[in-house]
């Protein structure tokens, strides 16, 4: 049985970083796509997957060595249609980053978020 995806909340949980760029995409791709059906998403940073929104860092990573759509381009996007991005705060600390040096849009967040949010979703997704 085919279910409305409209309006249902989707949590997807982002641990890889920059040192293993091809897992950045995948979870940027699902988000978008989950938005694209009218779904309300939310990308949680953590652990390593904090390290891609250090300014000047996401800019580095491509996919595609051919294409000029870089990670940076990605996380735009994604912003573009709606979707939270969100990091935790205590694994900023991994990477010495504060709010200055953070990717502009990202909304810092406890450790203690990650499981309301979690709780209110529909589904949740771990990368």
């Amino acid at each position: 049985m085919k279910q409305d995806p409209e309006g249902k909340k989707v949590l997807v949980i982002q641990t890889h970083g920059v040192e293993t760029p091809r897992r950045t995409y995948s979870p940027l791709f699902y988000a978008m796509a989950a938005a694209a059906m009218d779904m309300e998403v939310v990308v949680w940073f953590t652990m390593d997957g904090t390290s891609q929104l250090k300014k000047g860092e996401a800019e580095k990573i491509k996919l595609d060595p051919r294409s000029d759509v870089t990670l940076q381009t990605m996380l735009e996007r994604a912003k573009e249609e709606g979707i939270k991005l969100r990091v935790c705060q205590q694994s900023m600390t991994l990477f010495d980053m504060t709010e200055e040096n953070l990717f502009d849009g990202v909304e810092i967040m406890g450790a203690a978020t990650i499981i309301e949010l979690a709780l209110g979703s529909d589904l949740v997704m771990n990368f």
